[in-house]
């Protein structure tokens, strides 16, 4: 098979050049900053088990509080003992590829720039919108039907994993309304945020009740966050005015952990919650009484939210680069494969990092 000298030929090249890209890619996204490790208090688990083995499945294991009294004085202990119980989440990995042909031979000759160069950077732009807008249906549970979300239509439903939609704890309409009666009237406010918190801080679930949404551990200080869309950051700044968002930018400036990634992009600060507005989100056309009342989701996000899973067949590295030819090695089609996987992270049934916040919005052209 004839080649083109679009890519270095040399594997040491292509490994570097595929590291690159995830280095890139990751740098772009805007949930790069909002990833950790299993171990870590990030709403972006980074699961790594399948990176140097086989396999396609991911398990995600969460152990529940202990609960309930303590044996007292000279109370019997026997027969008292508690068990440890262990909730588990899976999730499981594929092949995500995109090709780009980058013309014939002449094509290429005729340009005073590297394709390869412009390959690796257009792919690192389009892998992290990929990712980020993944990570949005996930924890939103949908795709929605805005054009926010640009690289996946409206059927879309999630591969390899499924959405699942919030369950009824884990998600807040309006100030404590149902689908059917939010109102166009009924959009993003302080007491709609002051509400996911309340929701976060107070509901206890599983067996036992032993199953609580944790805050991001950020440098020593301990905080939620809120990702919302365009339109509802725009009707929360008309709702605190111009003085009164001043005040929550200038709040976000003295927390813990300011100097942080994640406050550094976040627009502001409430009752501790880190507020922002982000680029990708998920909206309905369907609210309301009628049917007809257009939507915007927010994120409310805590710890371990979403996980994201990357497996190469035992190669450590992201992504996998390769060449291929048409019309007899005249053209060349860049390949890339992605092996991955992203969901929201449950137990025992329950949305475990994030609540889904549905309000009402001001339409903008």
């Amino acid at each position: 098979m004839s080649k083109t000298n679009v890519l270095p030929t040399d594997p040491q090249a292509v490994k570097v050049w595929n590291a690159k890209v995830a280095v890139d890619t990751v740098n772009k996204m805007y949930f790069g900053k909002m990833m950790g490790a299993e171990d870590s208090s990030m709403p972006v688990v980074m699961k790594t088990d399948l990176e140097s083995g086989p396999g396609d499945e991911v398990t995600t294991t969460l152990i529940a509080k202990l609960r309930g009294k303590p044996v007292e004085g000279d109370e019997k202990a026997a027969g008292r003992e508690d068990k440890l119980s262990q909730y588990t989440h899976k999730m499981r990995i594929d092949k995500h590829r995109k090709l780009v042909n980058v013309g014939d031979i002449m094509a290429q000759k005729r340009v005073n720039y590297s394709l390869a160069d412009q390959a690796r950077n257009r792919l690192s732009d389009y892998m992290a919108e990929v990712g980020d807008q993944r990570i949005t249906m996930y924890a939103s549970g949908a795709r929605g039907v805005g054009d926010e979300i640009t690289q996946y239509d409206t059927s879309y439903a999630g591969f390899p994993n499924a959405f699942t939609a919030p369950d009824p704890d884990h998600q807040l309409v309006g100030e404590g309304l149902t689908k059917a009666t939010l109102t166009t009237a009924n959009k993003m406010t302080t007491n709609v945020i002051d509400m996911a918190l309340i929701k976060a801080k107070k509901f206890y679930g599983g067996p036992g009740k032993s199953v609580r949404m944790t805050q991001i551990d950020i440098e020593g200080g301990k905080h939620y966050i809120m990702l919302m869309g365009i339109e509802q950051m725009y009707d929360i700044r008309r709702e605190v005015g111009d003085a009164g968002w001043l005040t929550l930018e200038k709040a976000k400036a003295t927390q813990d952990g300011a100097k942080n990634p994640i406050f550094t992009g976040g627009s502001a600060y409430y009752n501790g919650v880190l507020l922002d507005e982000v680029q990708h989100f998920v909206k309905f056309s369907d609210y309301g009484s009628g049917s007809n009342v257009p939507a915007s989701r927010a994120m409310f996000l805590g710890a371990h939210a979403v996980s994201v899973a990357y497996g190469m067949k035992g190669k450590k590295t992201r992504y996998e680069m390769s060449e291929s030819d048409m019309d007899h090695g005249e053209e060349t089609v860049l390949i890339t494969r992605m092996i991955e996987g992203t969901s929201k992270n449950r137990f025992n049934g329950l949305d475990f990092g994030v609540i889904a916040v549905d309000t009402a919005y001001t339409p903008h052209a």
